[in-house]
């Protein structure tokens, strides 16, 4: 989930993680195929003249509109990018081509909500070929493994280390992609987490090396002994039958949220921040204040937040949350800002924001424009019941946007103990909010760039970074394999105190 919201600021869209996020994450380097076949729109070029002036479009639009274009990164060296790719047009492109050598500037901003996409067209017709990888994968420090087989070659075992695609080592093809996914800071996690999946993988597969007739997979067991197999690539419309047919368990559609127990620990477990659907459905702040109302009548002295996955939501939610284990009045945002009140790049957009946001916007003393509608902004009151408890967050690198928010408080006032691996969200905010989709006029490319600036009342952590947890955890294949929560387990072995729970 993204960010979303019922003002004029619409908080973050839902995202259902790298299932629906992968078209924008088509992140991969800008090199010709090694023998695979032409993607969709190749035979059709564009001349160097009208790749300059898309290029130029996309850096005027980043530059006037991105809220966080220089957060991480410097202006001076995003510029000189540019400008090594302008130098580099000097001939006619294919759109995949030059979609090739743009991914890498969009993704050098380092904002996981900013995302380049190929033209509608291109984009349907790679999705009705068979590029997409048929094995979800799981990245366990260097080494990679299939998860979940969703491919013809029914004899490979899950678990199964991969060494190899097409002859190219997994560590070239992970030096390649994971640079150049979009993502906040320089958390690797995230990237590792997004690359996992079938679409995403497959689809940066196809765009880096060419469409490849299959996957010629090179792979190793448990023993030691190497083996090799060739399967055919899915398809979009493949992938979730597939998945539903051979793993049912993952067709099974968990609540957002929910309260459980492990003996005395209760477990609030938050999948996304937003509202249930549908008869007899609760409403997140609703449940949020019976699930503390029963933790207190229980007398309950230790929680475990489980946020793994949860890709962030509304706004308002994540800091309903925290609100709970404060027991004074405090800042959550810093600043909410936009650098403009008009931008001129709507006019590579939809027709309707030309004067937006107009008056909603209040200019500050540097320039920008604060956001006064908005239900974070200003000094927040704590919520009752209070909890006071001990408290573990479980967090990974899908962990993102108002999930990264509402986590970063709980760090920052040292209201939580984290277990797992560096959460996926920037510590001090994102760049989210409302975002503005526009199409490069020359070769139809679509880029979606947010244009507020979240800042978060927190300090006194590395700028480039998510949460660091403190006690990581790295399960082993064999735990996956078995539905073993070995995170779960740390979490619950250190809140009751067990010896070495926290190594």
């Amino acid at each position: 989930m993204m960010k979303e919201s019922a003002n004029m600021l619409r908080p973050k869209f839902r995202e259902r993680r790298a299932g629906v996020f992968f078209l924008g994450l088509l992140a991969v380097a800008g090199i010709l195929g090694r023998g695979g076949h032409a993607l969709p729109s190749d035979d059709r070029t564009f001349p160097a003249e009208d790749l300059r002036l898309d290029l130029r479009v996309l850096w005027a639009v980043l530059e006037e509109g991105h809220g966080g274009f220089d957060r991480y990164v410097p202006r001076n060296v995003q510029k000189t990018n540019f400008d090594a790719v302008a130098a580099g047009l000097t001939g006619p492109l294919s759109e995949v081509e030059f979609f090739r050598r743009l991914l890498p500037l969009v993704a050098g901003v380092k904002d996981g909500h900013t995302a380049l996409l190929l033209s509608p067209a291109t984009r349907s017709g790679l999705l009705a070929q068979p590029v997409l990888f048929p094995f979800e994968l799981r990245w366990i420090g260097e080494r990679v493994y299939l998860f979940r087989n969703l491919s013809q070659a029914r004899e490979v075992r899950d678990g199964t280390e991969i060494m190899a695609v097409n002859g190219i080592p997994m560590d070239e093809i992970r030096r390649i992609l994971l640079p150049l996914i979009p993502a906040d800071a320089n958390t690797l996690s995230r990237r590792l987490r997004l690359l996992e999946n079938p679409n995403t993988f497959g689809l940066n597969y196809a765009v880096a090396f060419g469409r490849p007739e299959s996957f010629r997979l090179r792979l190793r067991d448990a023993s030691g002994r190497e083996s090799g197999v060739t399967v055919p690539g899915i398809t979009g419309a493949d992938l979730g039958a597939l998945r539903r047919e051979r793993y049912p368990d993952t067709a099974v559609r968990k609540p957002l949220y929910e309260l459980s127990y492990r003996g005395a620990t209760a477990v609030l477990t938050i999948r996304g921040f937003g509202d249930e659907r549908g008869s007899g459905s609760v409403g997140y702040p609703e449940f949020i204040h019976h699930a503390f109302r029963e933790l207190q009548e229980k007398k309950i002295e230790t929680l475990i937040i489980d946020v793994r996955g949860n890709g962030g939501g509304r706004d308002e939610y994540g800091r309903l949350l925290f609100a709970h284990f404060m027991d004074r009045p405090f800042l959550y945002y810093r600043a909410l800002e936009m650098k403009k009140n008009r931008y001129d790049l709507f006019k590579y957009a939809p027709p309707g924001r030309e004067n937006w946001p107009g008056d909603a916007v209040r200019k500050n003393d540097r320039g920008w424009f604060d956001v006064t509608d908005h239900p974070n902004v200003g000094t927040m009151n704590p919520e009752t019941p209070r909890f006071t408890g001990r408290t573990c967050i479980l967090i990974d690198g899908l962990s993102f946007s108002t999930t990264g928010e509402s986590t970063s408080h709980f760090h920052f006032h040292k209201k939580a103990v984290f277990v797992g691996e560096e959460c996926g969200a920037g510590y001090y905010g994102n760049t989210s909010g409302s975002t503005a989709s526009v199409m490069l006029p020359k070769t139809g490319l679509q880029l979606r760039v947010p244009l507020v600036l979240y800042t978060l009342a927190v300090d006194g952590y590395p700028k480039d970074r998510g949460i660091v947890p403190d006690i990581p955890v790295t399960p082993a294949i064999e735990d996956l394999l078995a539905g073993r929560d070995v995170a779960m387990e740390r979490a619950l072995a250190f809140l009751k105190g067990k010896a070495g729970a926290g190594k």
